[in-house]
């Protein structure tokens, strides 16, 4: 009889364990953290715009670079052929891609020079010297720095000097 019970204790073992085998034990695994890849900030350029009030402004106007930072280029658009036609707009544009544009309304309009050149000129400082005067008569001459190291000083412009760019000279 010990063996039958010590036998039947075997067995029962052997059937708990292999039943316990069957059954699953499902542990929670949690999925790998996977980061995302960090996309590069981008830039977004800033375009900045000043109109230039002709009714108010001085005989002479010295704007200062509108930045810190050197202008890389300016571009000036105008009519060409015909005064007072459509507005004057100054633009700096910068390394990281900024803009600064300045505009003068279409009721300025440039004189020409006695050779029947228009009185604009623009260095490779990016500065930009202008001259003439409202419909109503009233003269102005704007002069635009691009290079912060100008601020304050003042120019001496001949637009007939290196043609067809004309001559700036910085005076201390």
């Amino acid at each position: 009889m010990k063996k039958s019970l010590f036998l039947a204790l075997c067995v029962s073992v052997f059937a708990i364990s292999i039943a316990s085998c069957k059954e699953e034990k499902k542990v929670k695994t949690t999925p790998p953290v996977v980061e995302e890849p960090k996309a590069p900030e981008v830039y977004i350029p800033v375009n900045q715009s000043a109109n230039v009030d002709v009714n108010t402004s001085s005989t002479y106007v010295y704007y200062p670079a509108p930045t810190n930072q050197v202008a890389n280029s300016v571009r000036i658009d105008y009519d060409e052929k015909t005064p007072y036609a459509k507005p004057i707009i100054i633009t700096y544009t910068y390394d990281n891609a900024d803009t600064y544009t300045y505009i003068i309304p279409q009721e300025f309009g440039l004189w020409e020079n006695e050779a029947g050149k228009l009185r604009v000129i623009s260095d490779n400082e990016c500065t930009v010297w202008l001259q003439g005067q409202t419909k109503e008569g009233k003269f102005h001459e704007f002069i635009f720095y691009g290079n912060p190291k100008f601020n304050g000083r003042k120019i001496k412009p001949n637009s007939y000097l290196n043609h067809p760019s004309g001559l700036i000279k910085y005076r201390k």
